[in-house]
């Protein structure tokens, strides 16, 4: 285990970026803290992700499982069809594959950490259900 590298990163110092693809209406804000091609990640990514006041990062799957951290905010998680409600302290494992949903049902933003086993969010394909 010697000499395997690691890394510290502050989310404070990682600027947001957004996409209207993403998200129904208005945009989705997101940042990645582990992976985006960083050396030594071993196939994991990990970022934030925030839905503004009314907004929803839309039905869509990827090949790969995912796991979100409910971290501030109220929220509605859609997976596979079936809904649950969501706060600070909430996991949420989505399969592989699986149709899923996340929407904000709070007066406030939805902060949530999310997981991947993949080496960039690069390598995510999303197919967006129509």
């Amino acid at each position: 285990m010697e000499n395997q590298r690691h890394e510290v990163v502050h989310e404070r110092d990682l600027a947001w970026q957004t996409s209207r693809q993403l998200a129904d209406g208005g945009a989705l804000l997101w940042k990645t803290l582990v992976g985006g091609g960083q050396d030594g990640a071993d196939g994991l990514s990990l970022g934030l992700a925030k839905i503004p006041s009314g907004e929803a990062l839309r039905l869509h799957s990827h090949e790969q499982s995912e796991i979100y951290l409910v971290l501030e905010g109220e929220g509605l998680v859609n997976v596979g069809g079936e809904r649950h409600g969501v706060e600070p302290g909430s996991a949420v494992f989505v399969p592989g594959g699986a149709v899923h949903s996340c929407e904000n049902a709070g007066d406030s933003d939805l902060l949530l950490a999310y997981a991947f086993p993949a080496r960039s969010i690069e390598e995510v394909e999303y197919v967006f259900d129509r």
